[in-house]
C-alpha cells in the first residue's frame, strides 16, 4: 500500500511560484505549508495539494521562531492529518529522484532519516560548535567561549562537510589552543556549563531537515514540551541544528541517512546548486536537495524537474496530479476547489479542516 507522506514546507520570503513548483513535484501527497505572512503578506498558491498551517509563527534565520513554527506545524499535522511519514522541506528544496522511489524508502525499516554528529564524542564538533550548545547567545560566557573556539583553530584551513553542516577540523594551533580546549571541555560539564546535556540527554549536531514516521513526530512534540526543554534551546544560536538531532537520537531505535543532499556551506549559509552540479545530484543517494535558486524558471530547477524526474513518477509542476486521483494524506476537512488561490490574509487563519481533497 502506498505510504501516506506529509511534506512540511517552512516558507517566509521565497516566491509563491517556487513553492507551487515544489508542491507540484510532491503530488499526490499533501504539501503542508507554514508561511510567515508577516514577511511576505501576499502569497497566493495554486497547487491543489497545498494546505496552509493556520496561525503561523514569526520565523527567520537564526531566530527561534523557526523552531516554534515547526513544532506548531507538527502539532497541527498530528491533529488534522492522517500520515505515516513526515518530511521537512524548505521552499528552495526539490526532489532529485522520482517520488515513487522516496515512497519505497519510507516503506523501509527506519523510523527516521537524519544525520548527526555526537557533540561530546567528536573533537572537531566540540571545538567548532560546542560553545553554541553549552552557552546561551548574548551572554558573556557565549562571547568568551566563541573566542576560545576561534583561538583553538586559529588560521587552520581544515574543514569537514557532513551531516548537512560543516565543521572546522584539525588539531589546535598556537599557544592559546590548549587553554581554549580546556575552557570548552569545562563548559561541556553540566555543573559548569549549566545546561541539560549529559549521558542521559546527549547532545548532537546536524541539519534540521529530517524525515520521520508519525510515532517519531509524536515523540518529538512530547520531548519538546517537557519542562525546561524549550526554555533552554530557545537561548541557543541556530538552535535547530542541535535540537532536532538530539531529540531524534533520544527516540529512534532505527534510523537511516538523511534524505537530503545539502550544497556546501559558505560560512553560516548553505550554497546554491547550479547546472554544473547536475551530475553530483544524479549520483547522490539522497531523494531531495537543498538549495536551489528561488526562481521556478532557473535552468537548474527546470533541468532537475525535466530530467531527474522525467520518468513520470513525479508530476510536472505545470500540471500537478489531482489529490483525488490517488489516495494520500487525508486531512479531516472539507473541499477546496482545484485551481483556487490558497492564501491567508495577515491575522486571519485558514484551517485545514476547510480544505479536504
Amino acid at each position: 500500500m502506498q505510504p501516506r507522506i506529509l511534506f512540511l514546507i517552512m516558507s517566509a520570503v521565497s516566491r509563491p511560484e517556487t513553492v507551487d513548483q515544489l508542491a507540484g513535484t510532491l503530488a499526490p501527497h499533501v504539501a503542508l505549508v507554514h508561511h510567515d505572512f508577516s514577511q511576505t503578506p501576499h502569497f497566493p498558491l495554486d497547487a491543489p495539494n497545498v494546505r496552509l498551517v493556520p496561525e503561523p509563527k514569526r520565523t527567520g534565520w537564526a531566530y527561534f521562531g523557526f523552531v516554534d513554527g515547526i513544532f506548531h506545524s507538527l502539532r497541527h499535522a498530528l491533529r488534522n492529518f492522517e500520515f505515516d511519514y513526515l518530511q521537512l522541506l524548505s521552499p528552495t528544496c526539490l526532489p532529485i529522484k522520482p517520488i515513487a522511489q522516496f515512497e519505497a524508502c519510507v516503506d523501509g525499516g527506519a523510523q527516521a532519516h537524519f544525520d548527526c554528529i555526537d557533540l561530546l564524542g567528536d573533537r572537531d564538533a566540540l571545538m567548532s560548535v560546542g560553545y553554541r550548545a553549552f552557552t546561551p547567545q548574548d551572554t558573556w560566557r557565549h562571547r568568551v567561549a566563541r573566542q576560545a573556539s576561534n583561538l583553538y583553530f586559529g588560521n587552520s584551513p581544515g574543514r569537514r562537510d557532513e551531516a548537512g553542516i560543516w565543521l572546522h577540523s584539525g588539531e589546535g594551533r598556537g599557544l592559546l589552543s590548549w587553554p581554549s580546549a580546556l575552557l570548552i571541555k569545562a563548559l561541556a560539564r553540566p555543573a559548569i556549563g549549566r545546561h541539560p546535556f549529559g549521558e542521559a540527554f546527549r547532545p548532537y549536531y546536524g541539519s534540521a531537515w529530517f524525515g520521520a514516521r508519525r510515532e517519531m513526530v509524536e515523540g518529538m512534540v512530547r520531548l519538546f514540551e517537557r519542562p525546561g526543554v524549550r526554555d533552554y534551546f530557545s537561548g541557543l544560536r541556530i538552535a535547530e541544528e542541535f535540537l532536532f538531532p538530539t531529540l531524534l537520537m533520544q527516540l529512534a531505535a532505527t534510523r537511516g541517512p538523511m534524505n537530503h543532499e545539502i550544497q556546501r556551506f559558505d560560512g553560516a549559509h548553505v550554497g546554491t546548486f547550479g547546472e554544473g552540479d547536475l551530475q553530483l545530484l544524479r549520483d547522490s543517494p539522497a531523494y531531495f536537495a537543498r538549495k536551489f535558486p528561488d526562481d521556478p524558471a532557473a535552468p537548474v530547477r527546470q533541468r532537475v524537474v525535466g530530467e531527474l524526474l522525467r520518468d513520470g513518477s513525479a508530476p510536472s509542476p505545470a500540471a500537478p496530479v489531482r489529490l483525488h486521483s490517488v489516495p494520500s494524506v487525508r486531512p479531516r476537512a472539507t473541499a477546496a476547489k482545484p485551481g483556487t488561490h490558497v492564501q491567508h490574509a495577515p491575522g486571519v487563519a485558514r484551517d485545514a479542516r476547510t480544505m479536504r481533497p
